[in-house]
């Protein structure tokens, strides 16, 4: 009997010995941009001290990024364990369906009607009349009064039923916007929550709207701001000259006559497309006419006290005052589309100088976190009151999907010194919110996406190259620092988070990315190469093509001749076909011609030599089937041109537009890039506190990988597969 049960006792202990080592909990902590090559050199010269803990208990290995290594694009493949192909994220950029207009790939909006939509007036009157009627009706006879009661109730009825129609009219509108995700695949935290773990995830890309899981959920990049933008900063200014922010970036430059001591002027916010919704010019003239606005603005005064070099705002009722260099806290404000509905929004500004111009920045605005009406259709948390419980513990931090402002320093009208204290307070509120949350310990998978170092990565990385056009010895001896400093508040962050873990030995602590990073010396116009290489035919000259026609207007691709035209580029790297039967003028056939005209697109630009330098700014061009062995033949594009080192697409190329030469130098502020570099060059990076021994782990790997650490049954027909 005592061999029997010592025999049944091996074979357990040899069972669990064989299995996958599981994990009560599992914390992901993700760096975007995080490069493998400069955090390996740094953990060379001992600068990343937390970061080499982990890699001396652990592992570390670079990660493969996706094909193209983007953003949204990765964070689809690591949440999902799906190639570009299956999730349908293949790009920032994605053509409009049945045009060949650009739109974001990750989300679009739309709308839906609200209550019953047009007959909102009609219904509502009923059933207030209806009310009315029959609310007296009941009262009058308990008490026998039958004729008193139809008498008050008609009287009544009427009443209520004519004011709720006036009311509905005047003040409900026909339809209500709402964000769609787009992206395709179930998500590693969505099947956790579904076996029962509880899950916190907070500011991953392309979550929005927020998720409904068992748990909590902040969504991440994809949350606009309250202009239904990735972001918009103002910038006020007494300034007469043009401001490169007019053009491609659409900065809001908004012109003040500091001449006067009291300056009226507004906070821009939202398109009102509640009620301003004109399908025609006449239709416009008439809500024009009718004083419907087609924004919605605040009323702001400025105020200037020459004496004490001060500013003073005043906005609803709110007086804040600034000396030069200094920030406001956040400053909370409705904007009302009505009497009844509004939404609300927060923003903070930095008084740049007074003399001899006025300059007053202004972040974009945020939602705010009471937005009941917004947050209905669109949450931005999980519980939708989730956020203003983390506001009422932790005081306000920002909303907006795309927390860090690159925009305005690329204008020129902020310096690095600014860009790098916008950073710090986006990183200092949050770290906060990550040490509160693992601190409190509610969950069993804690997820946390960080952006800083994407963005410090595309606006510092080159102060550290001398062959990037922008680069300038002084500029770089005071600021080319901060891009390590970026790393080093990578690594005190995960040193924060290891510290709150260091009892939880069951705990497994994944620390990634999403991609790496190169300098961006020089842009290749793609479209500018199909023409000259008789791809694409134009009538006359185009115009600059910019996120506001991007955003606005639609006004792209205006000078295409599409019935001589066999391809086009647009979004970050893709290339179209001009095919008959999908495109809207398409002219080349599918089959035979469709494949001989991306051989010679292939062929072509594979081969192009930059004269300026003798290097080939293209380092393979993919046909989709070769990055992925699924997708969707009407929406993944026919070509991928990837990009060597130090080359990228040009922006005019990602908008549509056609300038008049092939390549260009970038002297553009925004000096390092990776979107459509061969994601081969720039790695990701992949640590752990468990050691794995697969040495070439895929962002796509995590999805299974996590999900086995914590019990949850791995799907089948994953592209990702788990790392050993």
């Amino acid at each position: 009997m005592k061999r029997i049960h010592f025999i049944w006792m091996a074979m357990v202990a040899i069972l669990l010995l064989t299995q996958p080592a599981g994990a009560s909990k599992v914390v992901v902590l993700g760096f975007d941009g995080a490069d493998a090559q400069l955090v390996e050199q740094m953990l060379a010269q001992g600068k990343l001290p937390h970061l080499a803990k982990l890699r001396e208990a652990g592992t570390f290995q670079p990660l493969m990024p996706t094909n193209p290594p983007q953003t949204p694009v990765s964070w689809s493949a690591f949440a999902t364990g799906l190639n570009p192909g299956r999730t349908e994220i293949f790009d920032f950029l994605k053509r409009r369906e049945g045009t060949y207009i650009p739109m974001f790939n990750a989300g679009e909006e739309s709308s839906e009607p609200l209550l019953w939509g047009e007959r909102n007036p009609l219904y509502l009157a009923l059933i207030a009349a209806a009310a009315g009627l029959l609310l007296p009706l009941l009262l009058l006879a308990l008490l026998k009064r039958w004729k008193a009661g139809v008498v008050v109730g008609v009287v009544l009825g009427a009443a209520l039923g004519a004011g709720m129609y006036w009311f509905a009219g005047r003040y409900l509108p026909e339809e209500v916007p709402v964000a769609q995700n787009n992206r395709k695949g179930d998500t590693f935290w969505g099947l956790a929550s579904q076996a029962g773990k509880k899950v916190q995830v907070l500011r991953v890309p392309v979550t929005f709207p927020a998720e409904e899981v068992h748990g909590t959920f902040f969504a991440g990049l994809g949350v606009p701001d309250i202009r239904g933008r990735i972001g918009t900063p103002s910038f006020y200014t007494s300034r007469l000259d043009r401001i490169e922010g007019e053009n491609e970036f659409s900065i809001e430059v908004i012109r003040v006559d500091n001449t006067q001591d009291r300056i009226e002027t507004a906070i821009y916010g939202p398109l009102n497309q509640l009620f301003f919704r004109p399908e025609d010019e006449e239709e416009r003239y008439r809500l024009e006419e009718a004083g419907v606005p087609e924004r919605i603005d605040v009323p702001m005064t400025l105020s200037i006290d020459p004496a004490s070099q001060k500013l003073r705002l005043e906005v609803q009722g709110q007086n804040v005052t600034l000396g030069v260099g200094e920030w406001t806290p956040w400053i909370h404000m409705r904007f009302a589309f009505n009497d009844v509905i509004s939404v609300r929004g927060m923003t903070r500004f930095k008084l740049l100088s007074l003399e001899p111009e006025l300059n007053l920045y202004q972040y974009p605005v945020n939602l705010d976190p009471d937005n009941a009406m917004f947050f209905t259709k669109n949450p931005i948390t999980w519980p939708r009151g989730w956020l203003q419980d983390l506001y009422g513990r932790l005081g306000p931090f920002k909303t907006i999907g795309w927390e860090e402002d690159t925009w305005t320093i690329t204008t020129g009208l902020v310096d690095e010194a600014f860009f790098e204290e916008d950073i710090n307070f986006t990183v200092a509120d949050a770290s906060r919110l990550m040490e509160s949350l693992l601190q409190e310990g509610d969950f069993d998978l804690y997820v946390q996406v960080f952006s800083f170092t994407d963005r410090v990565g595309h606006i510092i990385w080159r102060l550290t190259d001398p062959e990037n056009p922008t680069y300038d010895p002084a500029r770089a001896e005071r600021y080319a620092g901060l891009m390590e400093q970026s790393y080093v508040q990578m690594d005190e962050i995960v040193g924060k988070a290891m510290a709150v873990i260091q009892n939880q030995p069951d705990t497994l602590l994944m620390i990634c990315s999403d991609h790496g990073f190169t300098s961006y010396r020089r842009g290749v116009n793609y479209n500018t190469w199909l023409v000259k290489n008789g791809f694409m035919t134009l009538r006359g000259q185009g115009s600059t093509a910019t996120l506001e026609k991007l955003f606005d207007t639609g006004d792209l691709f205006n000078n295409v001749d599409w019935s001589r035209t066999q391809a086009y580029a647009m979004g970050l790297g893709p290339i179209y076909i001009n095919l008959a039967g999908r495109e809207p003028q398409g002219i080349v056939s599918p089959g035979r011609e469709y494949e001989e005209v991306r051989d010679a697109i292939i062929a072509g630009l594979e081969s192009y030599v930059d004269e300026q330098t003798g290097a080939r700014p293209v380092k393979r061009v993919y046909k989709r089937e070769e990055m992925y062995p699924q997708f969707n033949l009407d929406v993944i594009p026919d070509l991928r041109a990837a990009n060597d080192l130090y080359y990228r697409v040009s922006w005019q190329t990602t908008l549509g537009g056609v300038p008049a030469e092939i390549m260009e130098d970038n002297y553009k502020v925004w000096g390092a890039d990776h979107c459509s570099v061969d994601p081969s060059l720039v790695r990701g990076i992949f640590f752990a506190n468990r050691k794995f021994t697969r040495t070439d782990p895929h962002i796509m790997d995590l999805m299974p990988t996590i999900l086995e650490a914590l019990g949850v049954q791995v799907p089948a027909g994953l592209d990702g597969k788990v790392i050993s």
